[in-house]
């Protein structure tokens, strides 16, 4: 016997072909080799499994960002719309007036054009003016209001022969 469990020692180590599985228990095993390569497919499974999950968490978050966003901006752009509703409402509804009245809009621009106060009447250029239309040369008008003499020229030509202005 002990001849025979040497032989089959002597000729299993003779083969070195890897053992592709054992009986243990009545059940066929894996060899630990075997067992090894399969956990490290599950764990790189795993891994890629997980980088894909993590991916569609991060695109499901900025999707939601973007909702966010353009719910806020949506809200912003109703709120607009309604002033601008609100104040297009005020001005049609004052149409109707702005119409009916319109001596009280041309009171103002009568206003303004009323003569200038005294002080404007005294500027050294309102003199020259007058002056000028009184006939006097261009360096007298220098002379008198204190403006340069090209001032004083312009104002000659533009206001000798004018009696109304």
């Amino acid at each position: 016997m002990g001849a025979r469990h040497a032989f089959r020692r002597n000729a299993s180590s003779a083969n070195q072909q890897p053992c592709t599985g054992r009986l243990q228990q009545g059940r066929l095993t894996q060899p630990r080799w075997a067992r090894q390569e399969v956990e490290v497919e599950i764990w790189l499974l795993l891994a890629c499994l997980s980088v894909a999950v993590a991916a569609l968490g991060w695109q499901v978050y900025r999707l939601r960002s973007a909702v966010r966003v353009a719910d806020a901006h949506q809200i912003e752009l109703q709120a607009q719309i309604t002033r601008l509703q609100k104040d297009l409402h005020g001005l049609s509804a004052r149409a109707p007036q702005v119409l009916v009245e319109p001596p009280r809009l041309v009171e103002p621009l009568k206003r303004r054009s009323d003569p200038p106060p005294s002080s404007e009447l005294s500027s050294p250029y309102n003199q020259a003016i007058e002056l000028a239309r009184h006939g006097l040369s261009a360096g007298e008008v220098a002379e008198r209001c204190g403006i340069s003499r090209s001032e004083a020229e312009l104002i000659v030509s533009l206001y000798r022969n004018s009696s109304t202005s």
